[in-house]
C-alpha cells in the first residue's frame, strides 16, 4: 500500500506537465501557420515587389559568386519585410496602418485613377468622340507632295483631370467638364465613378460652374457602433452628434436653424434626439440653454432624461401650453430685440430655448381637429419668427409627406435616416438627392446612419452615437436644469397693473393720516347696441363726439 501511493503521485505530477507541453506545441504551430499563411497573403498582395526581387535574385545568381548575394536580397527584400508587416499587422494594427498600409493603399489609389482616367471617362459616359481635326501645316505640306488628303479619323475627348489626392480613408479626384459639358453631366457620373472604383460611398461637389470635385469614400468607418459619451464642453452653437463617413466628428449646427428628422422606425431618431440634448446638458445646467420637451410617446423618451428639461408635454393638449409660453418669448424678445440687433446672443440670463419634440405627426396630423389646427398655427409661428430671437425647434417624424408634416418647408436643414422609398428621399432632402444621398438604402442594421446635405449643397455620410439608458440618466442627473420661474410678458403685466389701479380706486377717498386724497372713478355710461346707432353715410359727416365712441342717443 505504501509503494503503490509514490507511483499514482508520480503519474499524476507526469501527466499534467505532458499536457501542458502539447498544449504549448500546438499553439506554437497555430501561431506559426498563421504566420506563414499571413506571409503569403502578403507576397499575393505585393506580388509584382516579390516577382522583381526573385527576377533580380536569379539574374544575380549566374554571375560568379552571387549565389550569396542573391540569396541575402531575397531574405532582406522578400521574407523579412514579409515576416516584420505580418507581426505589425496582428500585434499594433494601429501603427502598421499608419505608416505602412495605409500610405501604401493611397498610393495605389492614386496611381490607379491617373493612369485609368482616359478609360474611366469613357466608360462612366463622360467623354465624347470627336473627328480629329488637320493642322494648316499638315495641309500645305499634303499639297506640296501632292498626296492624297487620308480619311477623317475619331479621337476621344475626356474632361480634363485636375488633381487626384488621398487622404485617410478618402481618394479625391478633381476633374473639369470638357467644351459642351456641364457641371450636372459630372454629377450624374458619380454613382458610376463611385462602382468602377469599388468605393463604399461618395460624395459630389461642385467647385465652380466647370470643375466638380469627387470624394471616394474607400473604407466603411461607420459600420461599428460607437458609443456616446458624457459631454463636458459647454456648446450652443453646434453640437458632437457622431461622426462622418471620413472618420471625422459630425458636428451638427443649432443657432439658428431648425432641425427636422426623419426616418422610419428603428432607424436611430433617438439617437439624435439624445445627441442634441445630451450635448447641450453642460450649457443647460450653466442656464446658457432651456429645453422643452414634447413627447407624444406618453414620455417614454423624455422621461429618461427629464431633469434636463424645463418643462415636458405627453399630450397634445399639454404641447398647445408649451408652444404658446415659447411664442410668448418670441413675442417679448421680438419687442426687446427691434432695432437693437437681428440675431440673438444666449447669455445666461437671456438663454436660447430649444423645443424637443419626439413624434410630431401625433400633434400636427393625428390629434383632435381643434388642437391640430391650434397646434398648426402656434408652431407656424414659432419656425417663422423664432429662428434670429433664440428659439428654435428640433422634431423627429416618421412620416415626411405633406399631410403629415405641412410644415416641412419651414425647417432650415433636415436629416434623412433609413426611409422607405426614393420619393421619401426627395422629400427629405430635395429633388435630385435621391442618387447622391441614397437614404432608401440604408441598411436596417445600421441604426443611426443618415444623410445630410452641407451648406455647400453637398451630400454627406453620417452616423449618430448610441446613447444607452444609463448614460442618458447619468447626464441627465449630472447636469440638471436649473429653476427658472416664468416671467410675466408685457401684456400680462399691463393687466396686472390695471387690476392694482382698479383695486386702488376703489379705497376711500381720503386716508386717515390726511394724505392726499384718491378720488373713486364714475362708471362709464353704458354702450348703445349696434342696431340703436346711427347708420354712417361717410366719416367726413360725423360729428365731433363720433370719435369718443358713443352715439347721439348716448350723449
Amino acid at each position: 500500500m505504501r509503494a503503490s501511493a509514490p507511483v499514482a503521485l508520480t503519474h499524476s505530477r507526469i501527466a499534467p506537465s505532458v499536457g501542458t507541453v502539447v498544449g504549448k506545441a500546438g499553439s506554437a504551430l497555430r501561431v506559426l501557420a498563421l504566420l506563414i499563411w499571413a506571409a503569403l497573403l502578403w507576397t499575393y498582395r505585393h506580388l509584382r515587389w516579390v516577382v522583381a526581387v526573385a527576377g533580380l535574385a536569379f539574374v544575380l545568381r549566374l554571375f560568379p559568386g552571387g549565389q550569396p548575394v542573391a540569396i541575402q536580397l531575397l531574405v532582406l527584400g522578400w521574407i523579412v519585410p514579409a515576416v516584420v508587416a505580418v507581426v505589425c499587422a496582428r500585434w499594433w494594427p494601429g501603427s502598421y496602418e499608419k505608416w505602412a498600409a495605409g500610405p501604401l493603399k493611397r498610393a495605389s489609389w492614386r496611381r490607379w485613377a491617373r493612369r485609368r482616367w482616359p478609360i474611366l471617362a469613357r466608360e462612366c459616359g463622360l467623354s465624347v468622340q470627336r473627328d480629329q481635326r488637320t493642322s494648316w501645316s499638315a495641309s500645305a505640306l499634303r499639297a506640296l507632295t501632292h498626296q492624297r488628303p487620308s480619311t477623317a479619323s475619331t479621337v476621344w475627348v475626356h474632361p480634363r483631370l485636375c488633381s487626384v489626392t488621398a487622404r485617410g480613408v478618402t481618394l479625391t479626384i478633381t476633374a473639369r467638364a470638357r467644351t459642351g459639358q456641364t457641371v450636372e453631366d459630372l454629377e450624374k457620373a458619380a454613382p458610376a465613378l463611385a462602382a468602377a472604383a469599388a468605393a463604399r460611398s461618395f460624395r459630389c461637389r461642385a467647385l465652380s460652374p466647370s470643375t466638380v470635385e469627387f470624394v471616394l469614400i474607400m473604407a466603411d468607418r461607420l459600420a461599428p457602433i460607437r458609443p456616446a459619451t458624457t459631454p463636458v464642453e459647454v456648446l450652443v452653437d453646434a453640437v458632437p452628434v457622431g461622426r462622418r463617413q471620413d472618420g471625422t466628428r459630425w458636428l451638427l449646427p443649432l443657432t439658428g436653424r431648425h432641425t427636422l428628422v426623419v426616418g422610419c422606425s428603428g432607424s436611430g431618431k433617438g439617437s439624435i434626439f439624445w445627441g442634441v440634448c445630451g450635448g447641450l446638458a453642460p450649457a443647460v445646467r450653466s442656464g446658457l440653454v432651456r429645453l422643452w420637451g414634447v413627447d407624444l410617446k406618453r414620455g417614454v423618451e423624455v422621461g429618461m432624461g427629464r431633469h434636463l428639461f424645463s418643462d415636458v408635454a405627453t399630450t397634445p393638449a399639454q404641447a398647445l401650453e408649451v408652444l404658446q409660453r415659447l411664442l410668448r418669448v418670441v413675442d417679448e424678445r421680438g419687442h426687446r430685440m427691434a432695432g437693437v440687433t437681428r440675431l440673438h446672443q444666449p447669455t445666461s440670463a437671456d438663454p436660447l430655448h430649444v423645443l424637443a419634440i419626439d413624434e410630431l405627426a401625433v400633434l400636427t396630423a393625428y390629434a383632435d381637429p381643434e388642437i391640430r389646427k391650434e397646434a398648426t398655427r402656434l408652431l407656424a409661428e414659432v419656425l417663422t419668427q423664432g429662428r434670429a430671437l433664440g428659439v428654435i425647434v428640433l422634431a423627429c417624424v416618421q412620416d415626411p409627406r405633406k399631410e403629415v408634416v405641412g410644415l416641412r418647408g419651414l425647417f432650415t436643414q433636415t436629416i434623412a435616416l433609413r426611409l422607405r422609398s426614393a420619393d421619401e428621399t426627395r422629400m427629405v432632402l430635395g429633388d435630385g438627392t435621391a442618387a447622391l444621398a441614397p437614404a432608401h438604402r440604408i441598411s436596417p442594421s445600421t441604426p443611426g446612419t443618415a444623410w445630410v446635405i452641407e451648406e455647400d449643397g453637398s451630400a454627406d455620410r453620417v452616423r449618430a452615437d448610441f446613447w444607452p439608458d444609463d448614460l442618458v440618466r447619468d447626464v441627465a442627473t449630472t447636469h440638471p436644469a436649473p429653476y427658472v420661474p416664468d416671467t410675466a410678458t408685457p401684456v400680462e403685466a399691463a393687466d396686472v397693473v390695471e387690476d392694482a389701479h382698479v383695486d386702488l380706486r376703489s379705497t376711500a377717498d381720503v386716508e386717515p393720516g390726511g394724505g392726499p386724497s384718491v378720488r373713486s372713478r364714475k362708471p362709464r355710461a353704458p354702450r348703445p347696441s349696434r342696431s340703436s346707432r346711427r347708420p354712417r353715410t361717410s366719416t367726413k359727416s360725423l360729428p365731433a363726439e363720433a370719435g369718443s365712441g358713443v352715439g347721439p342717443e348716448a350723449a
